[in-house]
């Protein structure tokens, strides 16, 4: 798509996973509704984390952008995030992050 300049219809666009859904128009709100609901069940340190991290790798080579989001995996990984995350999995349960 960027080196041929092709059109991409957005059901390409959802199997390639650049977007998460093509749904009708009427369903559009009930859908983007559920993906925000998903969204804000995650931890809010992770998610601000996350975006962060995106927001900053766009400008920079991608050795560089790679060290840049691993700082922000490492300090996940100290505020103790990740380890509810791996027991909330194993015990079949919703996380509880406590910053929701």
């Amino acid at each position: 798509m960027v080196y041929t300049a092709e059109p991409v219809t957005a059901e390409v666009m959802a199997q390639w996973g650049s977007i998460s859904a093509v749904v009708p128009r009427d369903e559009l709100r009930a859908t983007a509704m559920g993906i925000a609901a998903k969204i804000a069940s995650k931890s809010r340190t992770v998610i601000r984390a996350a975006k962060e991290s995106l927001n900053g790798i766009d400008p920079v080579d991608v050795s560089r952008s790679y060290r840049y989001e691993q700082g922000f995996t490492f300090e996940l990984n100290l505020t103790g995030v990740s380890d509810e995350a791996r027991d909330a999995f194993v015990e079949k349960r919703d996380a509880d992050f406590g910053d929701s």
